[in-house]
This record gives C-alpha cells, structure tokens and sequence, in this order.
C-alpha cells in the first residue's frame, strides 16, 4: 500500500509539471534547468543580414501554476517594437519550479 501512495504521489507530481512549462522555441533552443530556469537563446538561427538590426520589439507571456496570460507571439513582438522585416528573433525564458514563468519573444529588425 505504501508504495502505491507513492507512486501515484510521484505520477500526479510529474503530470502536473508540464502547466506552466515554457514551450516552443524556448525549449527546442537550449538548457531546460530542473530547479530554475533563467536562458536566452535564439528562437530563429537564420539571421537576415539585409534587414537592419535597429528596432526591438518584446512580447511576453507569464504563468503562475495553472494558469497562463499573455501573447508572446513573433507577430505581437513586431507590432509592440513597430518592426515591418525581422533580422532575427530570440526568446527569454525565466522559470522557477514549474510554478512561476515568463517567456518573452524579442524580435530584432527594422
């Protein structure tokens, strides 16, 4: 009995570690820390040396458990930093447990 308790502690522990887990380019781009996570890599490797790096436009989004806000999205960044060609793109991730995070998408271009 006491190992079924906790197995089934650990199996409801590990389905609730994906709530409020950064997802997307934040992960596919570099570390992914058990404890705390505070990482910015590029979202996009391809880097546009036509277009100029003058403007920076950031989205984020934030979650807190089970719950999520936010749109940290390429096109909400372009609009927020009134970028129209994108240079390139990169991704700040702050995570602490799985129980508070931010992922913000910053946008370079002109």
């Amino acid at each position: 009995m006491k190992k079924l308790m906790i197995g089934l502690g650990l199996a409801a522990g590990l389905s609730l570690t994906g709530c409020v887990q950064p997802t997307g380019a934040a992960i596919t781009t570099g570390g992914f820390g058990g404890l705390v996570i505070d990482h910015v890599a590029p979202a996009t490797f391809d880097i546009d040396n036509a277009v100029k790096a003058d403007k920076c436009g950031k989205a984020t989004c934030k979650g807190i458990v089970f719950f999520s806000t936010g749109d940290n999205s390429i096109q909400a960044a372009m609009n927020n930093g009134g970028i129209k060609k994108i240079h390139h793109v990169d991704v700040d991730v702050f995570n602490i447990l799985n129980l508070y995070s931010t992922a913000t998408t910053i946008v370079w271009g002109e």
